[in-house]
């Protein structure tokens, strides 16, 4: 490990390298590519303590995540040794908070990562809000949390950005868009005259309606501020998700 620490009990933490893929061409590792970091780590902290694909499949359930934000306090490097550590919190009102906290190669935290889960029935489509036994194992309570509250826009005063596509590279095994491409194409709606002198500081997206493998959404962004931006993606009349970004001046 880049460098120790005690773990809580419900605590897990496992290493990560900032793949050169993973990084962008300014030399920072990309904002979903952390999400994506985040999201392994959860899925094997839950294999470790039980939650296989035999239980989900058994129980016709899904975990997938409502709401999600992430703080940079610094943006790691590609080529540097990110040691991740992540803690569920109990059920409450139907969701699960897992916080993910993010350090660098020097021991300092760099980040964190702010995720609200809910189990779906995949049979009939609804949050369940009574959990099957074998997902009751999480018992923590966990004070930190990041802010969850968006300054949202009218559609009307918003500036429609093209169609994009839950293609095959950006869909995962429960056949929708993967939660952490749309931070991909947000990214990618973000003017190049932005990235060359600004990197993302914080970052908060609510995901309201699943895009289906083959489906599209048609995205929408607006500038509310000198360093913020507002994103929505709009399928059959609603909203597929939110997002907000706040930037800050490129660390040199």
């Amino acid at each position: 490990m880049p460098f120790s620490m005690p773990l809580a009990p419900t605590e897990y933490a496992q290493n990560f390298t900032v793949y050169r893929h993973d990084g962008d061409c300014y030399g920072y590792v990309r904002p979903a590519s952390i999400l994506r970091y985040g999201q392994q780590i959860a899925t094997m902290h839950a294999y470790r303590i039980g939650l296989t694909d035999e239980v989900y499949a058994r129980t016709h359930t899904a975990y997938v995540l409502a709401k999600l934000a992430v703080h940079f306090d610094r943006v790691p490097c590609v080529d540097e040794e990110l040691t991740l550590i992540t803690q569920p919190e109990r059920l409450k009102r139907a969701v699960n908070k897992r916080i993910t906290r993010i350090f660098g190669s020097d021991g300092r935290e760099a980040g964190c990562l702010d995720s609200r889960w809910v189990l779906i029935d995949t049979e009939k489509r609804t949050i369940l809000r009574t959990h099957p036994a074998e997902f009751t194992i999480w018992d923590a309570d966990i004070e930190r949390e990041l802010p969850m509250r968006m300054t949202k826009v009218p559609l009307e005063q918003t500036e429609a950005f093209g169609t994009r596509y839950a293609d095959y590279s950006l869909c995962d095994m429960n056949g929708h868009l993967n939660n952490t491409r749309y931070v991909d194409l947000i990214c990618d709606a973000l003017p190049w005259e932005v990235w060359d002198t600004a990197e993302v500081e914080d970052l908060l997206i609510f995901y309201h309606k699943e895009v289906p493998r083959g489906e599209t959404f048609t995205l929408h962004r607006a500038q509310t501020g000198e360093n913020t931006w507002y994103f929505t993606g709009q399928r059959e009349g609603k909203a597929a998700f939110e997002a907000t970004v706040t930037l800050r001046a490129r660390r040199r």
